[in-house]
Order: C-alpha cells, then sequence, then structure tokens
C-alpha cells in the first residue's frame, strides 16, 4: 500500500507551513524523503532546496554530551568549537553550552537540536512535531524562537504539528493530508473557517 502518492506542495521563501493529517498517513516520510533520510521506492524527489535543516520529533541527542558537542557531531566534525559557542549563544544557551545536555531542561534540548539543524544555513527546515512533548511554557517560548529566527534569517519552515494553536499561532499556510496525497491547502485562517472538504473538516473536529 502506497504511503505517498504523487505529493506535490510549495513553501514560499520565508513562509512556515504546515503539514496536518492523522498518524500513520506519511507525514514523517515525506519528510524524511524530502531530507533524503529516506529512498521513495518509486518516483522522484524533485525541487529540494539543497541545505536543508531537520527537527525530529525526538531530540535524538547524546546525553553525556555537551550541546557544543552535540552540534559538532551533527555537523560531521567539520566546525570549531567557538563558531558553535557562538550560534548557541544566540539561541539562548550561553550558560549551558559544556554541560551534559541530560542536565538540560526540555526547552533548553530543543535549542540544541534547532541550533543543529541552524548550523548547515538551511534554506528550508523540516520540523516533526517539533514543540510536541514540551509543556506550555517552553513551548511558547520555542515559538517565539522559530517565529525570531524566520524574521531575522528569512528560513521556510514545513511544520507538522496536530496542535491547532500552535498551527494557527505560527503557521503563515497549512496543507491537508489523505491517504497519501494533499487534499486541500491555502491560508491558515481561510483552511480553518472555511474546509472546502469534508475529510478537512472532520480532521479538523477532531483535533480541537
Amino acid at each position: 500500500k502506497p504511503v505517498l502518492e504523487d505529493v506535490s506542495l510549495t513553501v514560499p521563501a520565508g513562509a512556515v507551513v504546515c503539514l496536518m493529517a492523522p498518524s500513520g498517513w506519511g507525514k514523517t516520510t515525506l519528510l524524511r524523503c524530502m531530507a533524503g533520510l529516506e529512498k521513495p521506492d518509486s518516483g522522484t524527489v524533485r525541487d529540494v532546496p539543497e541545505r536543508i535543516g531537520y527537527v525530529f520529533q525526538e531530540d535524538r541527542l547524546c546525553g553525556h554530551m555537551s550541546a557544543v558537542e552535540n552540534v559538532r557531531l551533527a555537523t560531521g566534525r567539520r566546525m570549531d568549537s567557538a563558531t558553535i559557542e557562538a550560534h548557541l549563544t544566540e539561541l539562548g544557551l550561553g550558560g549551558q553550552l559544556h554541560q551534559p545536555v541530560e542536565e538540560l531542561s526540555g526547552g533548553q534540548r530543543q535549542r540544541v537540536c534547532i541550533g543543529a539543524a541552524l548550523i548547515v544555513h538551511p534554506q528550508l527546515i523540516v520540523a516533526d512535531e517539533a514543540v510536541s512533548a514540551l509543556d506550555v511554557t517552553i513551548q511558547a517560548q520555542i515559538l517565539q524562537l522559530i517565529a525570531r529566527l524566520r524574521r531575522k534569517l528569512g528560513i521556510s519552515y514545513l511544520f507538522i504539528s496536530h496542535d491547532l494553536n500552535v498551527v494557527y499561532e505560527i503557521c503563515d499556510r497549512c496543507l491537508v493530508m489523505h491517504q497519501g496525497r494533499i487534499v486541500e491547502q491555502g491560508p491558515v485562517e481561510e483552511l480553518f473557517d472555511h474546509p472546502k472538504e469534508e475529510y478537512t473538516r472532520r480532521l479538523l473536529a477532531a483535533a480541537e
């Protein structure tokens, strides 16, 4: 059974686009294919930016290593410590750069993950439920950080979230996926208020 079928989508420069679908309908597979982490059985992935940053749903950090060491590991050990330290300090981690990340809070660990994604100067960041595991206060801080980096760096985001409040707060456009296809898309406010597809209406009602 195909997980993805004839998917075509656009993420405008500097925009935050949300991809919505129930669990198991191919959202993560699509992001992994875009980032080159997974190869489709057939078809091709086209017109994807050369530099993509990936923020996974789980943080995938090495707990015994520091924030600097984790980011260096993510770059293939090609970057000097001073550059990484300056980069992470801009993300609000100045006082926690060299302690094991297992001692950091959930929000601080997520900043390390975002730092690892940004260090390659990406044109696009794909984020798979990047704030779903955080409490409301920390979630708000991370969303503010994403919004600030978007304004400062002009990075585009493709964002997966089941939380309608998160989607409404941070995203410009929303894509709805069903059975491996994009069935509806449009500006967030328009799609939320006036969904055209019955499936979209059911999905939004289930997520409330």
